[in-house]
């Protein structure tokens, strides 16, 4: 009996031995294969979204790749190459150094290079544009944000002249490029991160920029000067359809028409309207004023105290020599600097909306050349206008009186030395409204 016992226990242990070293046996985790080698990446250091190749040895079979903890963007497996593999830096990793790692399936193998993550710039932001309708060649203020890395900006897909301003991430300075369309688009505002657009206007209206002469009589031909003209429909003055001819886009002729009447000029197509900046005088239609001819006119006063009239001067209005027309003109002898000569209406009323400029002359006397003297209505100094002064010679001024301030009559006159210089001596002829 114990000699069978012995030979159970030993039995018994014999296969225990055995059981243990069949489950204890090593498993093969890595079999035989060529492992994954990563050489360099081109480039080293990129943005989010940048295409990035993976050079080195047996990448073919690599079905994973990661840049640090994150899965890299647009990886095809199947488009492996024993020697490069092309990944694209996925978003939102941190900024600086990271691994770029290449797995093999079930992770039997990989491989890791060092790679730097630069900051993404963000997507500009506009804000608004000012102003909101403008005409080509005319600059526009877009403020917003991101603006420091902006590459481009458009007007409706044109391409468009731009420039930071001292604030170089919150506003752009652009000009409306001259072949920009018409009308109502976006202003477009890119860098290599995004866009961002506004709404904006492009204005092909008609613009006036001048007209010569500025009087003219019945039958007259006056020109127009300005940007637009090839499909005009309309020219008026003083809202009245006058006769016209489009010479070319930027010059219009047309004729003064009988009755016509002093105000302004207008040039119409269909995308708007342009007004004259000052009124056309029709000669004829009003009589021309003379505040000083060969004299003062009757019912008007000196201010002052003889000689002076008005403050800080010596004013003779016998003067022989010089004179611009007639025997007479007015010599004054600014005692001051910003002396001022006046003259005031103390008798008629006198109606300005009958008449659209100041006309005078001014001869510089030693000294002025280049000074200045400041001419204002109704004692509105605010919309003075400054004259300057040529020595030794006549001067014909024509001041507009939408320049001079809204003055429904006229009551006074004032010529003030503007250059402190003193003693200084002016002469005046020809002094009136036309």
């Amino acid at each position: 009996m114990s000699k069978h016992k012995n030979f159970l226990y030993l039995s018994i242990l014999i296969i225990s031995a055995v059981v243990v070293q069949l489950g204890c046996k090593k498993k093969d985790v890595f079999p035989s294969q060529q492992l994954p080698e990563i050489t360099t990446l081109s480039p080293l250091s990129a943005m989010a979204g940048t295409p990035i190749i993976i050079k080195g040895n047996h990448l073919k079979n690599v079905d994973n790749v990661r840049f640090g903890a994150s899965s890299a963007a647009g990886f095809d497996a199947s488009a492996n190459t024993d020697t490069a593999i092309h990944v694209i830096v996925p978003d939102s990793l941190p900024i600086g150094p990271l691994y770029v790692q290449v797995y093999l399936p079930d992770g039997k193998g990989y491989s890791a290079i060092q790679f730097t993550v630069l900051k993404t710039p963000p997507v500009p932001k506009i804000d608004s544009v000012s102003p909101t309708t403008a005409f080509p060649g005319d600059e526009v203020t877009i403020s917003g944000t991101n603006f420091a890395q902006v590459i481009s900006v458009k007007f409706g897909g044109v391409v468009a002249s731009f420039a930071h301003t001292l604030d170089t991430n919150g506003k752009i300075t652009a000009v409306v490029p001259l072949n920009a369309s018409g009308g109502n688009q976006f202003i477009t505002v890119s860098n290599t991160n995004g866009v961002d657009s506004i709404a904006f206007d492009v204005n092909f209206a008609p613009v006036i920029k001048g007209i010569s002469p500025a009087l003219g009589k019945t039958g007259d031909t006056i020109t127009i000067s300005g940007v637009r003209f090839t499909n005009i429909t309309s020219v008026k003055l003083s809202a009245v359809d006058v006769t016209y001819t489009v010479v070319n886009d930027s010059t219009i002729t047309f004729i003064v028409p009988s009755g016509g009447q002093t105000g302004p000029v207008t040039v119409t197509n269909s995308l708007g309207t342009a007004t004259s900046s000052t009124a056309f005088t029709v000669q004829g239609s009003v009589a021309e004023f003379f505040v000083f001819d060969e004299s003062l006119a009757t019912g008007w006063w000196t201010g002052g105290t003889a000689p002076a009239a008005g403050w800080d001067n010596v004013s003779v209005f016998n003067n022989a020599t010089p004179v611009q027309t007639g025997s007479y003109s007015i010599s004054v002898n600014y005692t001051n600097g910003y002396g001022g000569f006046q003259v005031g209406n103390g008798g008629a009323t006198i109606d300005l909306t009958q008449y659209s400029v100041v006309k005078l002359s001014i001869y510089g006397g030693t000294g002025t050349n280049g000074k200045q003297v400041k001419l204002v209505l109704d004692g509105d100094y605010t919309n003075g206008q400054l004259l300057t002064i040529v020595e030794g010679a006549w001067t014909d001024f024509t001041v507009p009186l939408s320049l001079l301030g809204s003055h429904a009559t006229l009551t006074e006159v004032v010529l003030q030395e503007f250059s402190g210089n003193s003693p200084s001596t002016i002469y005046l002829d020809n002094i009136g409204i036309k």
